[in-house]
């Protein structure tokens, strides 16, 4: 019983360090295993700080454990490196379930997995826009795993109080495959993911929201005592991801937040001298969850993400 704090450490194959900075409440009374991550992306701010100050706040009374990993990407955290992981480029959160034997990212996700994810009760992992996303929040969890694991799956995303709910499957039109809480999922522990904040802030109501939802949650699974609020929510199940074509500088055309219409204009992309280059067309009707907040693109950059009813 008791808080406790330490840095695990792995190694790649390469013998580079992966830290994991695990922050665990042994409650004094049984109840389920919870695991929270967060810091999956390093410059996803209000989650990082939500879980810090979940395990800052909580005693030990309560019942079960909560073990949160505070910032799972240290290396990119410590470069402010979105996205990806700076030792090998690598985006975390599409390379579940991982490899020992891998690169530096797929020895992380290998090692978070087995060593920290597996044998929980159940798992939230805390996102959110990244250095130039802008955020729509939301909940994201896995269909495919089985009835039981599904519904506690649906659950957590539910709990957590987001006002949308995307549901996922394995091989969808946005494969889930290599992510956080469909392997969880895949492994027997209910899982979601939860978005909250972007653009590299870390503002107050982000956080506080965050905090809202993990409490929330944790009444529901019985971790803290009382009744979980219970929310509305849309839910969606088709997730649409758009890219541009072209390079160029991105003028976008809606806002976050904002519902379209198959064949609304999005965006429109300009070479650098200011000639039209393409526009950016809505595939689907939807909500627009998140979007790019920059305007230089590369090729194939992603612009926006679309969540809609199949």
């Amino acid at each position: 019983m008791g808080k406790s704090t330490e840095y695990l450490k792995f190694y790649s194959k390469d013998n580079e360090e992966i830290l994991f900075p695990l922050a665990r409440i042994e409650g004094q009374k049984p109840g389920p295993h919870v695991v929270i991550t967060a810091g999956i992306h390093g410059c996803e701010y209000p989650g990082i700080a939500a879980a810090i100050e979940l395990f800052k706040t909580l005693d030990d009374n309560i019942c079960g454990t909560v073990s949160i990993v505070t910032i799972t990407s240290v290396a990119a955290f410590e470069s402010r490196t979105p996205f990806v992981c700076p030792k090998d480029g690598k985006n975390p959160n599409r390379f579940f379930p991982g490899d020992k034997n891998g690169t530096y990212t797929q020895a992380q996700t290998y090692y978070l997995l087995n060593n920290i994810i597996k044998g929980a009760d159940y798992y939230i992992d805390l996102h959110g826009g990244d250095l130039v996303e802008a955020l729509e929040p939301f909940s994201i969890c896995h269909s495919g795993a089985g009835e039981d694991i599904d519904r506690k799956s649906f659950e957590i995303a539910y709990y957590y109080g987001l006002p949308n709910i995307v549901k996922t499957t394995w091989d969808g039109e946005w494969p889930d495959s290599g992510t956080t809480y469909a392997n969880a999922s895949r492994n027997g522990v209910p899982a979601a993911i939860v978005e909250v904040g972007g653009i590299g802030q870390m503002d107050r109501p982000s956080v506080e929201k965050h905090l809202a939802g993990l409490k929330n949650v944790l009444k529901h699974v019985g971790v803290l005592e009382g009744e979980p609020v219970e929310p509305e929510v849309q839910i969606y199940s088709g997730f649409k991801w758009i890219y541009t074509p072209w390079k160029g500088i991105f003028y976008c055309q809606t806002q976050v937040g904002n519902y379209v219409e198959k064949g609304d204009l999005l965006a429109y992309i300009e070479d650098y001298f200011g000639n039209r280059v393409g526009d950016i067309i809505s595939p689907v009707d939807g909500k627009v969850v998140f979007l790019e907040t920059t305007p230089a693109m590369s090729e194939n950059s992603l612009l926006f993400g679309i969540a809609y009813i199949e």
